[in-house]
């Protein structure tokens, strides 16, 4: 039994040195397996230069989502690194809303009206307001003129180890993977093997994502960052004191570094009553008032509304928390209203979509 066993096994061991040696000798992978593994300082982004299929909740229906070059969730073929006087909104999934159409997506239904400027959605599902703030360190370079960090429940938490001080300054923490998963990113089975496996799911699954070969380092090694890197939720939960200071100070911090980078900052607030109490009590605390605007109520009690025919609509999908076609246009509604307040110019004769162009879409699908 016990020879059967290291037969079994040196044979296995023998079989992948030859995988190995052959992919070697291809050299499909070279070009990965020469890099070392440096996982994203906010745990984990959308890979660049990809192609994210995603099932409509309500619907059988599936739905395009582009991440353009720059690893940005993009409608045309204009990078977001080339885009000017650029209005750039940070936050969750709510931000990156990913089960809706381009035609009803919020920041396409205000890119229709603007005329200086363009929205540019940098949301990324899951994220909470430290991974946020990294997220916009690696794009302050871009054109931005206006930042807004839409914040919700939960996002006060961090996911990061990331400090932050009162006086603006904070430290952030550089991921690092050990010699064991350096090792596996140097081998070319592993990328065989996450060939294979995005391939196969592409055959078999409608919902799916579509990754050039480039990208397979980012994701391996930010794969194996999200799987095994804690979130300090319990930290926060023992010492609430301490993380509502740290929290007030990373709004600090953002709000410095993008007025340091000659723009302006503004806070999205989810409409949740708790919250926006919560919220308001920490940042009393700052002498310098943040600039913050709390959505319109509906958009988190998802009321129902009556249209000209009493047919019964919510701003929110059945069969998912995030808001649907109807409030996508209601929270498009939302953001126009902002930003004409803050001087920022609409074309007022470009009508885009209404509620009876969701209604056919339904209808349609």
């Amino acid at each position: 039994m016990k020879k059967n066993f290291f037969l079994l096994f040196f044979s296995i061991i023998i079989s992948l040195i030859l995988v190995e040696i052959i992919l070697g000798i291809s050299g499909k992978y070279k070009n990965l397996t020469n890099n070392t593994l440096i996982p994203s300082d906010a745990i984990y982004e959308r890979p660049n230069l990809s192609q994210q299929k995603h099932k409509h909740p309500d619907l059988n229906y599936i739905i395009n989502n582009s991440f353009d070059k720059d690893g940005v969730k993009n409608f045309d073929q204009i990078p977001t690194s080339q885009k000017n006087d650029i209005i750039a909104i940070f936050g969750d999934s709510f931000t990156e809303n990913i089960a809706i159409d381009k035609k009803f997506e919020y920041s396409n239904l205000v890119n229709q009206r603007l005329i200086n400027n363009t929205l540019v959605n940098y949301g990324i599902g899951g994220y909470s307001a430290d991974q946020s703030f990294i997220r916009y360190l690696k794009y302050k370079d871009h054109d931005i003129k206006h930042v807004f960090l839409f914040l919700l429940p939960g996002d006060e938490i961090f996911a990061t180890k990331s400090t932050f001080y009162n006086d603006g300054s904070y430290k952030i923490y550089k991921n690092e993977l050990n010699i064991f998963y350096q090792a596996i990113g140097k081998l070319n089975f592993t990328y065989f093997v996450i060939d294979s496996f995005y391939e196969i799911r592409g055959l078999l699954r409608d919902n799916h994502t579509t990754i050039k070969i480039d990208n397979y380092n980012q994701v391996l090694s930010n794969k194996i960052n999200k799987k095994f890197y804690s979130r300090y939720i319990s930290k926060c939960k023992a010492q609430l004191i301490i993380c509502e200071n740290n929290f007030l100070n990373l709004l600090i911090a953002f709000r410095k570094e993008v007025e340091q980078n000659n723009a302006t900052f503004h806070i999205l607030v989810f409409p949740q009553e708790k919250y926006i109490s919560y919220l308001s009590e920490i940042i009393r605390k700052e002498e310098k008032k943040f600039s913050y605007y709390v959505l319109h109520k509906d958009l988190a009690k998802a009321r129902n509304r009556e249209n000209k025919d009493s047919t019964i609509k919510q701003l929110v999908f059945k069969n998912d928390r995030h808001w649907n076609e109807y409030g996508n246009l209601f929270f498009a509604q939302n953001l126009i209203n902002i930003f004409d307040e803050l001087g920022i110019r609409f074309n007022d004769s470009v009508l885009g979509v209404d509620e009876n162009d969701i209604d056919l879409f339904y209808k349609g699908n």
